[in-house]
């Protein structure tokens, strides 16, 4: 009986899921003063800049002085408004800043529920991350259609007779699953030759 393998969460998962996690966040925020902040302040110097503009003409020297006069007054920034900022605008944005936060939850969730999961193999048998307990004698058969790109196995198995279920082994996400996989292949009878060149690198979200 071959020695136990644990398959542990990767550094490079755990990053990736960081970095998504800090980009929803960050979007969120964004939308969020958007919405909240910069539209309406946009709108009260709009509405300023528009009624200059109504009173005094389209790009005119007497606009521009009495705008410059204005928003030195008040410290705006010299670059006056494009446009006025509908409600719709301001409720789209904050929107997105819900469906982004929502995003950011899943993602969190999803991460703190995974990182202390294994795939494990002892005694013959497969633990899955949810929770399913695949006796090697049971797989019949694996595919690798996704290993060298994605490092990922689609594997069956019969839990029962007749029945046939499907699971993978996710090298990229859990360290050691490669090691798995060839003890699978090795029970089965499955070999693959030597490669001289080197493999290329994964890209786990194509």
């Amino acid at each position: 009986m071959s020695e136990p393998v644990t398959a542990t969460i990767s550094k490079e998962w755990k990053q990736r899921m960081i970095i998504i996690l800090a980009v929803l966040v960050g979007m969120g925020g964004w939308f969020l003063f958007d919405g909240l902040v910069a539209y309406p302040r946009n709108n009260v110097k709009a509405a300023v800049y528009f009624e200059i503009r109504d009173r005094l003409g389209e790009d005119t020297p007497e606009t521009a002085k009495a705008w410059e006069e204005v928003r030195t007054e008040k410290g705006w920034k010299p670059t006056p408004p494009k446009k006025i900022y509908s409600d719709g605008d301001m409720t789209t944005q904050v929107v997105l800043a819900i469906l982004s936060f929502v995003g950011a939850a899943a993602a969190g969730l999803h991460f703190f529920r995974s990182v202390s999961t294994t795939t494990r193999m002892e005694n013959g048998v497969i633990l899955l991350p949810d929770g399913r307990r695949v006796p090697i004698e049971k797989v019949r058969a694996t595919s690798r259609k996704r290993w060298e790109n994605k490092g990922i196995a689609d594997l069956a198995w019969e839990p029962e007779p007749g029945k046939l279920e499907r699971f993978i082994l996710d090298d990229y996400k859990y360290v050691g699953a490669a090691a798995i996989l060839e003890e699978v292949e090795r029970a089965l009878g499955i070999t693959h030759p030597p490669k001289n060149e080197e493999t290329p690198p994964r890209d786990p979200g194509a």
